[in-house]
């Protein structure tokens, strides 16, 4: 097998039947992946043409793009498997940017140790309120303009929030230095955006965290919200692409969780890409924080649930096993 990822090793597709296919190579079959179909869409059409199986990066996605014009016609060969995570690196049992390693069974006491370390390295102050995670790139399509609405939300709502990201345009990051100085001067103690590639905070953010927020206007698959999951933070997404494919919404996805055996409801979504249908996944969440109706268990309950669902490589790697075997079938 072949396995050829993205536009840039696109061409190798034909490359193989046209230079080695003849040559000592007469058994190989060649497997495309497309991880974004924003860039590149005529080499991906062309890799298409030349796999014997193409795939991208979550079932969704794979529907959402499956009638475009390049693909259209190789779509009996196209499907969506997710991405995992790796859990030796994503581990908040062993992680050496913790300062308490926990799983499922200690979740409560892991994490309120977490927040008191994210709180600590930040400069939040250290109040028994929600804090709201975003951990992004700061570009259109990850949704800045909802991020933006809902770190005004959540700090209306009591809780505090910690940015961690930057934008690869310069007029995206002036407008995000300028709102990081009004905050600091409002919400000095409750609001930290921190414009920096720092895994070692990641993975502190990840863990110190109640809520993570993924907004994006498409997500081919997503990790963020599988690594928030693994470390009990809980994701609020809108659903689009993996986001819908891992993310199942606490009050109205009971039923599309259980028949797809993902382990239980593991999270709030939003439909739409309006500030009004993210609050309402967001209030949501919220509320199931601090408590609305079911008491504060309802919420431990919830993440010791998604800290046990297994977003691994583990059920991906065999999907891909049998579309090799389906591929050497040519």
């Amino acid at each position: 097998i072949i396995h050829c990822h993205d536009w840039s090793t696109a061409l190798v597709a034909k490359s193989y039947w046209d230079d080695y296919h003849e040559h000592g190579l007469p058994n190989s079959s060649v497997v495309f992946t497309i991880h974004n179909f924003g860039y590149g869409q005529d080499a991906i059409g062309e890799a298409a043409m030349y796999s014997q199986k193409f795939t991208t990066v979550s079932p969704s996605y794979a529907n959402e793009i499956r009638h475009e014009g390049c693909i259209a016609q190789y779509s009996e060969k196209f499907t969506g498997i997710l991405n995992g995570i790796d859990p030796a690196i994503w581990d908040p049992l062993d992680d050496p940017h913790l300062p308490l390693a926990y799983s499922s069974a200690n979740a409560v006491e892991g994490k309120s140790a977490a927040k008191r370390a994210l709180r600590e390295r930040v400069g939040l102050r250290n109040d028994d309120v929600p804090v709201l995670g975003i951990v992004s790139r700061l570009t259109q399509q990850k949704g800045v303009h909802l991020m933006e609405h809902a770190i005004w939300t959540a700090l209306e709502r009591g809780c505090q929030v910690v940015v961690l990201g930057s934008a690869f345009d310069p007029k995206m990051q002036e407008h995000w230095n300028e709102l990081e100085l009004g905050l600091r001067h409002r919400f000095h103690d409750q609001a930290k955006l921190i414009f920096a590639y720092d895994e070692p905070l990641s993975h502190l953010i990840y863990a110190g965290s109640d809520m993570i927020l993924v907004p994006s206007m498409f997500e081919p698959c997503g990790l963020t919200q599988l690594i928030a999951m693994r470390y009990g933070a809980i994701p609020v997404v809108r659903q689009t692409g993996g986001l819908r494919d891992t993310v199942f919404d606490v009050d109205h996805d009971a039923e599309r969780s259980e028949s797809e055996g993902k382990g239980g409801t593991n999270g709030f979504t939003f439909e739409g890409a309006d500030q009004g249908g993210m609050d309402y996944a967001l209030h949501r969440a919220i509320d199931r924080w601090y408590g609305g109706g079911e008491g504060q268990e309802a919420w431990e309950d919830l993440v010791v649930r998604v800290m046990a669902q297994d977003w691994s490589w583990n059920e991906p790697a065999m999907e891909y096993m049998d579309l090799y075997y389906a591929a050497k079938e040519r």
